[in-house]
């Protein structure tokens, strides 16, 4: 994977700020910034929120975003730039240099976590201790590729890959409003244009779901499990679509999936209003920016 060159900056120094509410103020080389904030770009409505557990600040020369785990001894560089999926597939096939002679070497293939999401495994090289590597790819529709470069000893390379995983899920993930408990607001209109997933994974299994709802009632199922790269393993695979509605208001509701070959499916829907989180069958959804459809 080649330096990272302006479009980096452009994301993470240029345009990065810290959004802890409504209105963002521009990021602050030399800080620290901890687990549950959130960084990005208002203006183009991406952001990231640094996982718990996690601290990170803006690289000296403003080209990356740099973690480190608080207690598992692992590291987390972050870097973004202009390209295809090709390209982005090209440059995970190579070795990366990060610097000081480290340099991770791929292990496998490029595997595909879930739609947009790219991964590979690396071994890690002039650390000076033992350590295994991980490189993630989130693409975005308007030609951006944000890597997700993990460093973790062994030990702690499974729990910190599942860390960095949801820390690249969150990217382009919009929080919305928060209402006070027992607020009354119909679920319908709320889940119009919204694109909900979930990512789960354990030692040598990895499954996602994705849910595209668009606003003209119109909706696009797909999932993937199996071996580690999801879909790439073809032990299970879904895909499909047809028409959503929605009923209830407040913290309960229901979502009703016609697919196009007749069936009908249920769904409970839940609003946890003091986290902010929603589930869905009980299973929490993580809720991000619906590329697909609006």
């Amino acid at each position: 994977m080649q330096r990272i060159g302006s479009a980096a900056a452009w994301f993470l120094a240029a345009s990065l700020a810290v959004a802890t509410g409504p209105t963002a103020a521009q990021i602050q080389p030399g800080r620290i910034y901890t687990g549950g904030e959130r960084i990005g770009d208002p203006e183009l409505g991406l952001h990231l929120t640094i996982p718990a557990g996690w601290s990170g600040h803006l690289s000296p020369d403003g080209e990356s975003f740099l973690l480190a785990s608080e207690s598992g001894g692992g590291y987390l560089v972050v870097v973004a730039d202009e390209m295809s999926e090709a390209q982005a597939r090209e440059q995970m096939a190579e070795p990366v240099n990060l610097g000081s002679g480290i340099v991770l070497t791929p292990t496998g293939a490029v595997q595909d976590v879930a739609s947009g999401h790219l991964s590979a495994g690396y071994s890690v090289s002039g650390a000076g201790s033992e350590f295994v590597g991980t490189v993630d790819t989130r693409l975005t529709q308007a030609g951006l590729a944000v890597a997700f470069i993990l460093v973790s000893p062994p030990a702690v390379a499974q729990v910190q890959r599942e860390e960095m995983r949801e820390f690249a899920f969150s990217l382009g993930v919009m929080e919305p409003v928060v209402q006070s408990a027992g607020g009354n607001d119909e679920w319908e209109p709320y889940l119009r244009g919204l694109y909900l997933a979930r990512y789960f994974t354990r030692t040598g299994y990895t499954e996602s779901t994705e849910l595209w709802l668009c606003s003209n009632g119109v909706f696009y199922y797909n999932s993937q499990g199996g071996g580690f790269g999801g879909g790439a393993s073809g032990a299970a695979q879904g895909t499909g679509g047809g028409r959503w509605s929605a009923t209830g208001a407040g913290r309960t509701g229901m979502l009703v999936l016609n697919w196009s070959n007749g069936e009908q499916s249920s769904m409970s829907l839940e609003y946890d209003y003091e986290n902010n989180r929603m589930f869905v069958n009980g299973e929490r959804m993580l809720r991000g920016n619906n590329e697909r459809c609006q």
